[in-house]
């Protein structure tokens, strides 16, 4: 938790003097660095199977969000970008009844409430 807190610091300071794009060419040199490391070990391998096209979405749903992340940090200030992406569970919690079936129950919905007004809260603060 505390690298992902950490995240939106360190990019908005790197945000200074770069652009986004250069923080997504940072990002993948780190993933070049640690996918020979994961195949080295075993860890992973490439296969393609039935949910291989679900892992292609997904790898290009992490890059584009990595991509807005940035742009929004060199746009906004941090507390209140850091403080709108943090409300993906929210989003996350609708998500998933609708194309998991898993169940919206009371405490998940006030939860889900409870960060939505948490952002709002954070944003509207001066």
């Amino acid at each position: 938790m505390l690298a992902v807190a950490a995240l939106g610091i360190t990019s908005k300071l790197a945000l200074r003097t770069l652009s986004w794009p250069d923080l997504i060419l940072w990002s993948g040199i780190g993933y070049l660095l640690v996918v020979p490391v994961l195949l080295i070990m075993g860890q992973t391998h490439l296969r393609l199977t039935a949910g291989s096209g679900w892992a292609i979405a997904s790898a290009a749903l992490a890059i584009g969000g990595l991509m807005l992340f940035y742009f929004s940090l060199g746009l906004g200030d941090a507390g209140k970008v850091i403080a709108v992406s943090s409300a993906y569970p929210a989003v996350t919690l609708v998500m998933a009844a609708v194309f998991l079936s898993e169940a919206l129950t009371v405490g998940r919905v006030v939860g889900a409430l409870v960060i939505v007004a948490g952002v709002i809260i954070v944003t509207l603060a001066k």
